[in-house]
């Protein structure tokens, strides 16, 4: 009996290690399922798409609101990235993976100010949602118009036309 659990526990952190190692892989097409999208002169806007494409150590995330797309490439070990964040400022980004969390650390300046934003990606057990947690800061108080603090956006996974099945009798 010794000898069985002296083993089980040899093993242990092996089996820890490789769970460890399991890296999300979000690849996908989503729309924004919550916050509602806005209603603006009577109609409902056209809620945020998000398609990402995650091959390796590289993430390409293209997100379509209001007709515009922009798309950032995120390098998953850590190297910083060059894009250009909402409004046009340039951003400065590193990405990790930390267990099933994708950790992307953004540095954008906008005129007066640096902002420091956080997003935090995780995808539901079922794989059905994509959960970004954002949290903002600024250098300075005169970020008119931008939104500061932490917030949630929730997206679902967005089926393929082809792959949807209708059922006839």
């Amino acid at each position: 009996m010794r000898v069985f659990v002296s083993g089980l526990a040899c093993l242990l952190p092996f089996a820890a290690g490789s769970f460890a190692q399991d890296r999300p892989n979000f690849s996908g097409s989503y729309v924004l399922a919550w916050p509602k999208p806005e209603i603006r002169h009577g109609k409902t806007q056209r809620p945020s798409e998000l398609k990402v494409v995650q091959h390796g150590r590289v993430l390409k995330a293209s997100l379509t609101e209001r007709g515009k797309t922009r798309t950032s490439t995120y390098y998953l070990d850590g190297t910083e990235s060059k894009n250009v964040a909402a409004g046009g400022a340039p951003s400065s980004d590193k990405a990790t993976i930390k267990y099933r969390t994708l950790l992307i650390e953004s540095t954008v300046r906008v005129p007066k100010a640096t902002l420091a934003i956080e997003q935090k990606w995780q995808l539901s057990p079922d794989s059905r949602h994509l959960i970004i947690q954002i949290t903002a800061t600024a250098t300075a108080a005169a970020v008119d118009g931008l939104p500061m603090g932490s917030w949630e956006n929730v997206y679902i996974r967005s089926v393929p036309k082809e792959s949807k099945t209708t059922c006839r009798r």
